[in-house]
């Protein structure tokens, strides 16, 4: 996670989680902050402004309303092709997210993925793969149900699965 997260990315997050319920215990969403990579006392800080009456969980509108951020779609997801997922809506936005933003933090490709991957590993669990193909390449493999994702996003296709080891 880039150490100034975008108001539009933290929200994702938010919608990543309660994607099946909602309301999301604060507890639980500062703890993925820090999963993500955000120091505690910052993620503590973020919650104390979401919740400033420690109600002890939190809607969609109270993180928007305190990061003064309504997104319909990110900007950076308009250009994407998904090709192929079989992941929930919410949790594939985050991956994509987290996959430009780690290509745009790094000046090669192989730089990228293993920030990826080690992010992917560090935020969902083990055994995540990923790649970076140019022009229109892609592959289909075996996976973890809900963990396959390819898409193209100027000029390149990305891909990640989790694989059954995990």
């Amino acid at each position: 996670m880039a150490k100034n997260p975008k108001p539009d990315m933290l929200i994702n997050l938010f919608d990543e989680l309660i994607e099946t319920q909602a309301v999301l215990e604060t507890r639980v969403y500062k703890d993925h902050l820090m999963r993500l990579g955000m120091k505690e006392s910052k993620a503590e800080i973020l919650c104390d402004l979401i919740d400033p009456e420690r109600r002890g969980e939190v809607t969609r509108s109270d993180v928007c309303v305190a990061l003064k951020c309504w997104p319909n779609q990110q900007a950076i997801l308009k250009d994407i092709n998904v090709l192929e997922t079989d992941m929930p809506a919410m949790k594939r936005n985050s991956i994509i997210h987290l996959i430009l933003e780690s290509k745009l933090q790094n000046k090669t490709k192989k730089g990228a993925l293993d920030k990826v991957k080690e992010q992917l590993d560090q935020i969902y669990g083990p055994s995540w793969n990923c790649y970076i193909a140019e022009k229109n390449y892609w592959f289909v493999c075996s996976h973890r149900p809900g963990s396959n994702l390819a898409f193209t996003y100027k000029g390149y296709v990305y891909g990640i699965y989790q694989t059954f080891g995990a």
